[in-house]
């Protein structure tokens, strides 16, 4: 019996899960067969299908994290953002699917922080979406703001001191950096790959 989904595809969707190093083996098949597909319209032979095509992607994942370095890119990235939270800044991994999810994120954070009395004073996130694009590419794109602040001036020029911030540490990381200047533009980090350990 010939399957229904996408092999391309669904084989695209499967290499993106195990690759982006944030979700145990176990998990990747039934978020394809559950999440990504309609269950109701997979048939047994699809369900193989993935079964097969996750565990040949997360044992091709295994293998090449044998031979990373002790320190990847994630892990650099990972170094600048606690940096960033060791100065007020709330910085959020795979914040969502959306920018609007990871604002919901970074407020939410705050909020549980204590609001204005936090002393927090702006945010540095990526979601869902841009994590797909920096594990094909290896470039990945930042959003970030300066806090919730409600003098619009002031919010802009901290909004502007919070880019130049994370861009200087990004750079200090080894990582290729741009930014316009734009406060409605979002942070380009060049990591060269995206290499996260899975769990």
């Amino acid at each position: 019996m010939a399957l229904t989904l996408d092999p391309e595809d669904t084989r695209a969707r499967i290499h993106g899960l195990a690759w982006c190093g944030f979700h145990p083996d176990g998990d990747i098949g039934w978020m394809i067969t559950d999440e990504y597909l309609d269950p109701d319209e997979l048939t047994p032979e699809d369900r193989a299908w993935v079964k097969a095509e996750a565990a040949r992607a997360c044992a091709a994942k295994r293998a090449a994290e044998a031979s990373w370095p002790a320190q990847t890119e994630y892990d650099r990235l990972e170094a600048v953002f606690a940096q960033l939270r060791s100065e007020k800044i709330i910085a959020l991994h795979r914040a969502g699917n959306s920018l609007a999810d990871g604002h919901d994120d970074v407020r939410e954070q705050w909020r549980a922080a204590g609001r204005l009395a936090s002393g927090i004073r702006g945010c540095c996130f990526y979601h869902a979406q841009d994590l797909d694009t920096a594990v094909r590419t290896g470039r990945l794109y930042l959003a970030f703001s300066g806090g919730m602040i409600p003098e619009i001036e002031q919010r802009e020029a901290n909004t502007i001191a919070v880019g130049r911030r994370i861009v200087e540490l990004l750079r200090a990381a080894g990582f290729g950096a741009q930014w316009s200047g734009n406060i409605n533009e979002r942070i380009e980090a060049d990591l060269g790959q995206w290499r996260k350990r899975s769990p």
